[in-house]
């Protein structure tokens, strides 16, 4: 079976389920999804899961989280080749983590990140939060949202696809009795998260 590219009207053959699925093999590269994960702390861990390279599109970044560290956090000696670690920093004195990013940094696992390690079995919670840690992935659950039962989740280049519902009511259309209903579906039907975007009505 071929398929034509047309950006170049090259004719290729389909590769077979996790080959390479580029028209051309450099344009692919090593960390792509053709090719076992790597998922890793800092920059070894940045194209886990990443696509093939698409054209126009800039390389991924080999930046991360760790080298944007605030104000305050301290490099320890030593470090300088191996800093995207927790053992690496000393935080501001009196320093007391709130988010999971600080948590991660510090190089605690939550209970949040535990229990996305459940929802995410091909993930421990040890490299969920190193996936935090270098920016790579999120888990929107902070204190106030604990506070009305909600079951923690990641988006991430390391996690699952998710499904997002959005809800909102505006003057122009739509009211709260149609917006509770779609609340309801996407509960119905599974949806991982859903926002509210409501500007009136």
């Amino acid at each position: 079976m071929t398929n034509s590219s047309s950006a170049n009207d090259l004719l290729y053959s389909l590769p077979p389920i996790g080959g390479n699925p580029s028209t051309r093999p450099n344009q692919t590269n090593p960390g792509s999804f053709a090719n076992p994960p790597q998922i890793a702390p800092g920059a070894k861990g940045a194209l886990t899961f990443s696509s093939p390279d698409t054209p126009g599109m800039p390389a991924p970044s080999e930046k991360t989280a760790w080298d944007f560290m605030p104000a305050g956090w301290e490099l320890k000696a030593g470090f300088e080749e191996n800093y995207e670690t927790a053992d690496a920093w000393t935080p501001p004195t009196d320093f007391l983590p709130v988010t999971q990013l600080e948590f991660a940094r510090c190089g605690t696992v939550t209970p949040e990140m535990e229990r996305v390690a459940e929802r995410e079995p091909h993930l421990t919670a040890e490299q969920i939060r190193d996936e935090v840690a270098a920016g790579r992935m999120i888990i929107p659950a902070n204190k106030v949202h604990l506070g009305y039962q909600l079951d923690p989740m990641a988006i991430g280049r390391a996690s699952k696809t998710k499904v997002n519902a959005n809800m909102g009511a505006s003057p122009v259309s739509s009211g709260t009795d149609e917006e509770i209903e779609k609340l309801k579906w996407a509960q119905q039907w599974g949806a991982d998260t859903v926002m509210d975007l409501s500007t009136g009505g």
